[in-house]
Order: C-alpha cells, then structure tokens, then sequence
C-alpha cells in the first residue's frame, strides 16, 4: 500500500484514461489510485488508507470528468473525493448509500459530457446523479427486472453524446 511497490496491486477494480493517455487504477485493496504513461511507465502512486483528504476506504470506481479532474468512489467513507490532474484534492460530497461492507458494495462511477457524477449504489439497485459539486440531482431505479428496475448495478459509463449504459449485474 502508500506509494510504496508502484505496479502492484491487490484487487484493481477500475481504469480511466485522461486526454493525454495516462492509465489511472484503482488499487482498491491497496487503499490508492495508481498512474501510468502509456508506455506503462508509473506515474505516480496516490492515496493511503484512511478518511482524511486523498486517504482512502476501498476506493473502486474511477472516472475523468470534461476538465480534467478526476473522481473516485470512495465506498466505505461512504463519500466521492474530487482530484485534479496531479492528484490534489479538490473536494468531496458524501454519497447518500455504499452502506454496507459486502463484496457485491462495489459502485463504479461515471461522469457525463457536461459533468454531472453518475454513480452506482448496487445494494439499494439504483443509480444517483450528482452536479460537479455534488448536490444530488436525481435518483434512478428501484430492484426488479423491468425496464425501469435495477439489480446489483456495477459498471456504469456514458458516451459522447450522453447515453447512459448500466451493467445490470443480476438481471443479466
């Protein structure tokens, strides 16, 4: 864990890739993001466990927003950390779900063309949308198998033209 063993990981859970081809990693058992140029050089190895600014609790999903900013779902400090480029923290908004420790809580997140923060909340079988600043704007799905249910979604991402696709892991 810390920024010691750049290149090891112990359960990775998500990638992004910013505008200049950098890989960033969600080491989620090491409790930090790791960053790599695309020659697969490290870049930087970020984040320890904890709950202060840029420490994390089984950080999982990882997304770029338009300006270049990143954010990770933090899941068991139950909050999404906001970064810049070279990882200074630039704030954080507590997310209202992620409460359980279980190996099905794992949310990815996804931010949109005009930044909004969509995450993932698998054990309540629903989506959340944030502004950038995270005031929550809306709320999505409820459990079942219909078309507007949800059960146990993971993996989240959005095109360019702002088109939401969910895995919907249990309703396969």
């Amino acid at each position: 864990g810390g920024d010691r063993n750049a290149g090891l990981f112990y359960g990775p859970r998500s990638i992004a890739i910013d505008a200049e081809g950098n890989l960033l990693i969600t080491d989620t058992g090491n409790k930090r993001v790791q960053k790599f140029a695309p020659d697969g050089r490290s870049l930087g190895v970020y984040g320890t466990s904890g709950r202060d600014k840029g420490q994390f609790a089984e950080p999982v999903g990882i997304a770029i927003a338009p300006n270049g900013e990143f954010v990770v779902a933090d899941t068991w400090n139950r909050r999404v950390q906001r970064f810049d480029a070279n990882f200074q923290y630039i704030g954080e908004f507590p997310v209202l779900g992620w409460a359980g420790n279980g190996l099905q809580n794992k949310p990815f997140i996804a931010v949109s063309p005009e930044g909004d923060i969509l995450v993932t909340d698998p054990d309540s079988n629903r989506l959340l949308r944030y502004s950038s600043t995270g005031v929550l704007m809306n709320v999505f799905g409820k459990f079942g198998a219909d078309l507007a249910s949800l059960n146990t979604p993971t993996g989240i991402t959005i095109d360019p033209q702002g088109r939401i696709f969910v895995r919907d892991s249990r309703n396969s």
